[in-house]
């Protein structure tokens, strides 16, 4: 840019004489300190942005020479440099790429960036190929995509206009962007005097026309005016919303470009990953609809008419033939069609004022302020009566599945707050009033301003709403594998069901995998929630069809959305067969990958474990209700603390009266103990019972009501009786079973009370020895083995407070019976002796224990190696030579090092131990001999491996030890393997490791990766087979 020197006419740099005066106007610029102007691509008031060139460098660089009208001064330049170090972690292949600021020799401060060999915004609208929508809309998903990878990483840009992005052609003249990211986009916020696009969009957005805050939303209404602009070729029109209703568009990107540039903030999509996804979404065919319907409207030249009235004669011949062979095939298929078509219309119809809008809004409080606050929408539906609705877990109760809702919580437990979750629950049927559709006048809207909430059934102020029960997800691998859902559903009750409604049947007997494919179905829901709804509840209904089922999840291509979440999947026989509760996802290339929901890959979960589930709740049993109570720790620290102290009573007080504001199942749990250790048999059965409905895997809760029965005299025809017994070296409670072995007398008393492979162990067996000589009448021997189990057990094990407890029964008993004054004060003195004991020795152990949390947590570090790993352990059992699971996990990590010595003589310590034959002695048992087999001692191995099938009574490891001798083949092994993953990975790593032994490297892979197969990541011969396989490809190369 110059000055005319006569007039003081601004002119651009190429022209040489002023056009307001005439007089002549100097040469401009030809260089900048050493960099060559090649080309001015644009000059404005505050700025010129030139192509340049040095000599020392073979690549082009853009400048962009701030003016002297621009105000740029070392202040200023100065917040630039430091706004451009930031912009240097953003990823290069997405952004352009700012290398400098820097001072010119006669004064111009001037930016020095990446050289884009960029396409022209204006050519490329008049080449017309943003006219071909599948070239827009892959144009318009990357720049989304990529605007969603800024908003990850906490940046955005409201003032977002088409200068910003710079479009450019990669392989194959495929179009490409980078965005030219300002963190601040005004050089000085109080000069007022930006280019003409930034004006028109000062000019005409909403949020900044009515000084709302900015945010994500902002540039997302920016970028749907840029959408609209580039499609229209139009940048002066300020109605957007006609000028998306004269645009053809597909149905979906034209209610996209609505609500982007929509008034209220609310309405707009939540983020731009939306965007993104919708347009990811838009399939070739409905484009080509659109293209076909948008050829129609455009004037058909004379000579081509003449072409199509050939051609269409043509045609008429071909569909003379066609229709006369296709008539039958028609006509055989068409009643059948339209009568399927009736019936999904019917039930459409039938059960649409069944189903509901469900609002959840959940926040986390600190105690003085709500630091958190989140909300979710979708569909419930009605299922019974008794007002049950159905819907999915993460739509219920979304606080479970909220990330950065466990960030917020972990963060307050680091400065020692105690947080506490709050929620509220609404729904709405159909036909009911629940929106409201007013202006966003303060920037931040509550619940009241966007819904009615009076007319909603709620859990708000007097309930007449309830969350009843909520599924546990499950947590392994192996069952995440076999439920990719997680079993996704919640029921929730109403207080009474309106007039005229009528309940969806469920599909009782349905049977997944024999769905056929391609059976038709519908889907009744809201998607995309709010947002597409008016002032009503208004059902939406798509209709699809089976893809493909497995046992616990049916595929559909009836179209789902957020909001759809919780609806039903109705067949054409008017049953719900499951639940709609996700979609695929497909990752997108981007600077940070991008999750594409695809909506036509619905994933529904099959009714049957719902069903089943609805079930036991009519039938009275208690289910979770979701609700997380923040502050357990601390109420079942105040409980136990006062049931340590001997102050049962009170104990038990205090948990009854936290069970009337929570009902979290570890506080169930606690205040059956209480009872139990009051002697309140019946109120603990009760509360057992209770536990082991809200779990049905809590073995725990099932040994305690097996003990009340037990005590009772009632054991032989207890129904835990041979629930527990059942219990093999598959389950983790396996020892509950070995306890009642114990007290039936199934096991000799003596010889368990030598057994137990930890303190924890031999404290519960000294538990249960007490028990059976208090019942036999032997106080002294029963008070004896009393104290043994108080001093053995764990600090925050219950058979502590059951030990303490069934100990102060008995000393109560004896203190009785004594007459003797000086008798009873010598007794006196004794209990009084042991208590000091006590509680030296649970100083003691809280001691230890916080000297071995270190260690603890550095093993469960997913960075750890075997080899820091053995070694932790090595530490860990210094102080506790007899932990059998020390010694296991020991054996098998000197293993996976190839320690094998060590390994072997961890082995011996272990099987030393004189305790029951569990997972840990089964195992170990089998290494030993293939330990021996793999360093070369055959004939050892061989008599080893012998001596352990004579002994093992577990059928299972006794057919893995006779295949390893080849007495059994390894055909019919592996094929019973498949019955349980448990056999998998045993069974493929015992292979696995004994062809290893035997030179067949090849063979043991196979058995190493099939062991993998298992997913049964939580088991040592995972992490072993694993570690073998990197072992022998590490020797292979």
């Amino acid at each position: 840019m110059k000055l005319c020197q006569n007039c003081g006419q601004l002119v651009a740099e190429e022209i040489i004489s002023c056009p307001s005066c005439g007089s002549e106007v100097g040469e401009g610029r030809d260089y900048i300190d050493d960099y060559r102007i090649v080309e001015v691509l644009h000059e404005g008031y505050s700025s010129i942005l030139c192509r340049a060139a040095k000599k020392d460098m073979e690549e082009p660089v853009m400048i962009r020479i701030f003016t002297l009208q621009s105000g740029v001064d070392a202040k200023i330049a100065n917040r630039l440099k430091q706004e451009l170090e930031k912009l240097k972690n953003l990823p290069e292949d997405y952004f352009v790429k700012h290398l400098e600021i820097r001072r010119s020799s006669d004064g111009l401060w001037y930016r020095v960036s990446e050289w884009i060999d960029s396409e022209s915004w204006g050519a490329l609208l008049a080449s017309g190929r943003l006219q071909d929508y599948r070239t827009a809309f892959d144009l318009f998903y990357r720049i989304a995509s990529i605007l969603e990878g800024l908003h990850q990483i906490g940046h955005f840009i409201p003032h977002l206009i088409l200068d910003d992005i710079i479009v450019f052609k990669g392989q194959k003249e495929k179009l490409e962007v980078k965005i030219d990211y300002k963190l601040s986009r005004f050089l000085d916020p109080k000069m007022d005097r930006p280019g003409p696009m930034l004006k028109k969009l000062l000019s005409c957005h909403p949020d900044i026309i009515n000084n709302r805050p900015l945010d994500f939303r902002s540039d997302i209404w920016s970028l749907g005016k840029i959408f609209v602009e580039l499609l229209t070729a139009d940048h002066e029109a300020t109605d957007f919303q006609a000028k998306i209703d004269a645009l053809r568009l597909p149905h979906e990107v034209e209610v996209l470009f609505k609500i982007m540039l929509a008034d209220d903030p609310d309405l707009r999509p939540r983020s731009m990953a939306e965007v993104a996804e919708t347009l990811a979404r838009v399939k070739d065919k409905e484009i080509e609809t659109v293209s076909r319907s948008r050829r129609k409207l455009t004037p058909v030249p004379v000579h081509e008419i003449r072409g199509i009235k050939k051609r269409i004669s043509l045609l008429a011949i071909i569909m003379t033939v066609l229709v006369a062979l296709g008539g039958f095939a028609w006509l055989y298929f068409a009643y059948k069609k339209g009568d399927s078509e009736a019936a999904l219309k019917d039930y459409a119809n039938q059960y649409a004022g069944s189903v509901a809008f469900l609002l959840v809004e959940y926040w986390l409080d600190d105690g003085e302020n709500i630091v958190y606050r989140n909300k979710t929408e979708g569909t419930a539906f009605l299922v019974d009566k008794g007002g049950y609705l159905l819907t999915n877990r993460h739509v219920a109760c979304p606080w479970l599945e909220d990330g950065r809702l466990a960030v917020f919580i972990n963060r307050l437990r680091q400065f020692q707050r105690t947080p506490s979750l709050g929620y509220r629950v609404f729904l709405w049927f159909e036909g009911e009033k629940a929106f409201k559709r007013l202006p966003d006048l303060s920037g931040r809207a509550d619940l009241d301003d966007i819904y009615f909430l009076e007319s909603a059934f709620s859990t708000d102020k007097i309930p007449r709403l309830i969350i009843a029960g909520v599924a546990r997800p499950p947590m392994k691998t192996w069952q995440l594998v076999k439920s990719p859902l997680k079993d996704d559903f919640a029921v929730l009750k109403i207080d009474r069901v309106p007039d005229g409604l009528n309940p969806l049947p469920l599909d009782l007997k349905m049977e997944t995998l024999k769905i056929p494919r391609l059976s038709p179905v519908i889907t009744l829901g809201f998607p995309l929630g709010s947002q597409t709804q008016a002032t009503t509840v208004n059902v939406s209904v798509t209709r699809g069809h089976v893809r493909r089922t497995f046992e616990n999840l049916i595929q559909v291509d009836t179209s789902i959305h957020r909001g759809n979440s919780g609806g039903p999947i109705i067949d054409i026989h008017g049953k719900v067969i499951g639940i709609a509760s996700s979609v695929a996802m497909d990752w997108a290339t981007g600077p940070i990958p991008v999750a594409t929901l695809l909506s036509d890959m619905g994933m529904v979960l099959p009714i049957t474990k719902a069903a089943a589930f609805l079930q036991d709740l009519k039938a009275g049993h208690i289910k979770w209700n979701g609700v997380l109570d923040l502050s357990i720790d601390t109420k079942l620290k105040q409980i136990t603390k006062m049931a340590g102290q001997g102050r049962w009573v009170e104990a038990q007080t205090l948990a009854d009266k936290e069970l009337e504001l929570s009902f979290d199942p570890a506080l169930v749990m606690a205040a059956g103990m209480m009872h139990f250790c009051s002697g309140d048999h019946q109120g603990s059965r009760h509360l057992f019972g209770q536990a082991l409905s809200l779990d049905d895997k809590n073995d725990h809760a099932r040994l305690m009501l097996f003990f009340i029965d037990w005590l009772s005299g009632e054991s032989s025809v207890s129904p835990y009786r041979q629930q527990l017994l059942a219990l093999d070296w598959r389950s983790s409670s396996e020892f509950f079973g070995h306890l009642v072995r114990v007290l039936e007398g199934l096991v000799n008393q003596k010889s368990a009370l030598k057994g137990g492979y930890s303190e924890s162990e031999r404290s519960w067996l000294h538990y249960v020895a007490s028990l059976i000589l208090s019942k036999q009448g032997d106080l002294g021997s029963s008070e004896s083995l009393s104290k043994k189990a108080v001093l053995a057990a764990d600090i925050d094990d219950w058979v502590f407070l059951l030990s303490l407890s069934r100990l102060e029964q008995i000393q109560r008993q004896r203190l009785a019976s004594l007459r003797n004054t000086n008798e009873r004060a010598e007794y006196r003195a004794e209990i009084e002796a042991f208590s000091q004991t006590v509680q030296k020795s649970r100083s003691a152990k809280a001691k230890h224990q916080a000297e071995l949390a270190p260690l603890i947590t550095k093993l469960q570090q997913d960075s750890i190696s075997p080899g820091e790993k053995q070694a932790v352990l090595e530490k860990i059992l210094e102080s506790d030579k007899t932990n059998g699971k020390i010694l296991v996990e020991l054996v098998y990590y000197g293993a996976m090092n190839e320690s094998w010595d060590q390994a072997l003589e961890y082995a011996r310590d272990f099987l030393e131990i004189d305790g029951r034959e569990n997972a840990g002695r089964l195992s170990i048992g089998l290494l030993q001999s293939e330990i021996l087999h793999n360093i070369g001692r055959k004939k050892e191995a061989k008599a080893e491996l012998e001596r352990y099938n004579r002994q093992t009574q577990d059928p299972w490891y006794r057919a893995v030890a006779e295949s390893l001798l080849a007495v059994r083949t390894e055909k019919s092994l592996t094929e019973k393997a498949v019955e349980s993953p448990k056999y998998l990975i045993t069974a493929h790593t015992a292979l696995g490791f004994w062809a290893e032994g035997s030179g067949d490297k090849k063979k043991a892979v196979k058995h190493y990766k099939e062991a993998l197969g298992s997913y049964m990541d939580d088991m040592l011969e995972y992490e072993f087979a694993k570690e073998r396989i990197k072992r022998l490809k590490q020797v292979s190369e």
